[in-house]
């Protein structure tokens, strides 16, 4: 593999901003990320604290242990137990055959910053990918793009009422199988289709949930690099974050105050963040029979965003402190229960997480604790190297493909073939065997009605050939120019899928089928930058 760093123009202002002028945001965050000396801050402030190690290690086992996790991992959860052992965490909610492929980078980055932390700071780092398994949007993850002729949405024939948590939607086995099966017949046959089919088939047989199949794919994808994974709703989970459920009620007024006077700042910076928070806003949600209700706060108490309740804060402290498996959390309170229930060393985030973390500062402060560092997960393009040579025989930029696509190309492509006039080229050409042809006709003439007659066949017969090639150079023209412009298509569905970066529509299926199982885990040692914004990575 060849992996080649590229920087694009940053779109999102507040990234631009956060990887090239930090001390225009630094007042957002509490740790500069990309300064060494942060770190070691961090792991000073970490120290001081005080974590449930032992508890949250035997859960940490238990789970993964039924995941099918192998020693790699379980080794890591056991340092867990350590007193100066830390955590880099990354999360996601589950995903179809794990999702689209920034899940999967996510899960790179975690483990990539987990090694050069733990190497520069002589401490345990351990990867955490923490599962927002309470997330209710099944719309979301309820299908996987694929591309043969042309990329289309394949999506598993079940339905949810929307409200409940994914990690209590139970598969539908038989929903499954046609799915993995239809998924499959999209791809080509590979000398790794078979064993990549046989991984996800035994992933979703010993699954109950689509949570404990997202899970159990990671796992089987990563779990050689210790990379341990969460279910934040699994009720064990739940039971340890009793307290820190209490910490948000009490100071859920000053949580949501700031954080929305936060947002507002930023608004009128030019950072836009796409939260869209209220003041009343409690960044809770309640699980009322099997339903996810988001709360708000109304008076001395809390209601349903619809008006689906209504319960008072005694009520809603005594439901966090005897029954806390009926509490989740939203985007803005699930960075501070990572932060409360894990020694979080620093935190990996994509753009849209990155912007919405820098609203959190209030928050993190209201509960007297800092937002750990925030990296900006690693972003990948993958493209085989036949694809690559072919593009620059063809005089293609990648570069400019993934950030333009290739619209313009293809026009300009068109442009530039010179058609040939093959209709005036035939009426020439006729003319000229006419003009050379014309002493035989005489000639014939002179000699009987039926030699002129056989000479103007032989004329038309001539002329027929010449249409003949005419049409069949017209023919292979238009074949080699739709070759070409079918390649065009192929490489911008692929670089510039609709429109935006690989890793946001392509699943990481076609790679695995087309390059094994352990595509993902054989990209080479390489020292990652995570302030680069993209990288390309060419096998």
């Amino acid at each position: 593999m060849k992996i080649d760093p590229v920087q694009f123009g940053e779109k999102n202002p507040l990234m631009r901003d956060y990887r090239s002028h930090f001390e225009k945001v630094e007042n957002k965050f509490d740790y500069h990320p990309f300064e060494e000396k942060s770190w070691s801050s961090r792991l000073e402030e970490l120290k001081n604290r005080s974590f449930k190690r032992e508890e949250l290690s035997e859960v940490l086992k238990k789970m993964n242990e039924a995941y099918g996790a192998g020693p790699s991992t379980l080794a890591h959860i056991e340092r867990l137990k350590e007193d100066h052992a830390t955590v880099m965490i990354a999360g996601q909610q589950a995903g179809l055959l794990t999702g689209p492929l920034y899940t999967v980078n996510k899960v790179i980055s975690v483990i990539e910053a987990a090694k050069q932390k733990e190497k520069s700071l002589g401490v345990p780092v351990l990867p955490v990918f923490w599962i927002a398994g309470e997330d209710h949007d099944f719309d979301e993850i309820n299908h996987v793009y694929l591309n043969r002729d042309g990329l289309k949405k394949q999506k598993v024939a079940q339905t949810t009422d929307g409200k409940t948590s994914v990690s209590n939607v139970e598969l539908d086995k038989d929903a499954m199988v046609d799915f993995v099966e239809e998924c499959f017949r999209q791809l080509p046959e590979s000398s790794h289709t078979r064993r990549v089919y046989e991984y996800i088939n035994e992933a979703f047989e010993e699954s109950r949930t689509y949570t404990d199949f997202f899970a159990r794919l990671l796992v089987s994808l990563f779990g050689e690099q210790g990379l341990i994974v969460m279910d934040a709703h699994a009720p064990a989970i739940r039971n340890m974050e009793s307290d820190y459920f209490i910490q948000m009620i009490e100071h859920n007024k000053a949580i949501s105050s700031g954080v929305y006077t936060k947002e507002q700042e930023n608004r009128r910076q030019g950072y836009p963040v796409s939260l869209e928070t209220e003041p009343e806003d409690a960044h809770l949600f309640y699980h009322n029979n099997n339903q996810r209700v988001l709360l708000m706060r109304q008076g001395k108490g809390f209601v349903g965003k619809q008006g689906e309740l209504e319960i008072s804060e005694e009520e809603l402290l005594m439901v966090a402190e005897e029954t806390p498996e009926k509490l989740s959390n939203n985007v803005v309170s699930r960075p501070l229960m990572q932060d409360l229930l894990l020694p979080c060393l620093g935190f990996i985030g994509g753009p849209g997480e990155i912007t919405y973390w820098s609203v959190l500062g209030p928050a993190f402060s209201e509960l007297s604790i800092k937002m750990p560092p925030v990296l900006p997960r690693l972003s990948f393009t993958f493209i085989n190297e036949e694809k690559r040579l072919k593009a620059k025989r063809e005089g293609l930029d990648l570069y400019e493909v993934v950030r333009y696509g290739l619209g313009e190309e293809k026009m300009n492509y068109l442009a530039s073939q010179t058609t040939i006039p093959m209709e005036e080229l035939n009426k020439e050409a006729k003319e000229e065997i006419s003009r050379l042809h014309s002493p035989f006709r005489e000639e014939a003439e002179k000699i009987s009605p039926d030699v002129k007659a056989y000479a103007d066949k032989n004329l038309e017969y001539i002329e027929a050939l010449i249409d003949d090639m005419g049409e069949r150079i017209s023919k292979e023209k238009q074949k080699r120019y739709q070759k070409t412009l079918e390649f065009y298509t192929e490489l911008e569905e692929l670089l510039r899928p609709k429109g935006g970066l690989q890793e946001r529509i392509w699943n990481p299926l076609p790679f695995l089928n087309e390059y094994g199982w352990h595509f993902f885990t054989e990209i080479p040692e390489y020292n990652w930058d995570f302030r680069q914004q993209h990288y390309f990575i060419y096998n």
